[in-house]
């Protein structure tokens, strides 16, 4: 066994670098985590939450490995394991109830230019988006998205009377917001 594949398990191994490690030749599905043990007949992994959470051993047939990626996804939850319980910290928020008609103007205009957290919205089509609310007006507002990997994916403009949900904090929206700010504190693609 000396191959690519043998040199990125002994590394993850050695490291508890995180790998994800694809059993689907669509590359469609994959485990996220660092190997605990390997040969050349199975391997046993410490799979990882999306999270950056401990979730379980895997052990699988070697075979199945069709491809392992070492990408930014796998860097961004490397961070998330050594931090993931700061992920768990909510930062207390509050919203008045309001017995105004256009309660979804009124809560966008508590969040509105708030960097702290990321909010997450839903049409009246049930398409969702994240990021940050901004340029509230009478009739419409940006949103800064943030994508599920905390990428920042540009400005999106939005009617008020579309929106038909909003969260704010939620676990899915820290973790957003927790893997933007960590892109933003390095130089990403160079370390």
């Amino acid at each position: 066994m000396n191959s690519n594949f043998y040199k990125i398990l002994q590394h993850s191994k050695e490291n508890q670098s995180i790998i994800a490690v694809y059993n689907d030749p669509e590359g469609d599905n994959f485990w996220a985590g660092y190997i605990l043990d390997f040969n050349d007949e199975f391997f046993t992994m410490q799979h990882i939450s999306k999270y950056g959470k401990k979730d379980g051993i895997l052990i699988e047939p070697y075979f199945k490995i069709s491809r392992i990626d070492v990408d930014d996804y796998c860097k961004c939850l490397n961070y998330l394991k050594e931090h993931h319980t700061d992920l768990d910290q909510e930062n207390p928020i509050t919203f008045n109830a309001t017995a105004e008609e256009n309660w979804v103007r009124q809560i966008l205009g508590e969040i509105n230019d708030q960097t702290e957290y990321v909010s997450r919205i839903q049409l009246n089509n049930n398409s969702r988006f994240a990021g940050f609310i901004r340029n509230l007006t009478e009739d419409d507002f940006e949103l800064k998205c943030i994508g599920s990997e905390g990428t920042d994916e540009g400005s999106l403009y939005f009617q008020i009377d579309d929106v038909s949900s909003i969260r704010v904090n939620d676990l899915e929206a820290r973790r957003r917001l927790f893997f933007y700010n960590y892109r933003r504190s390095i130089d990403f693609f160079d370390e």
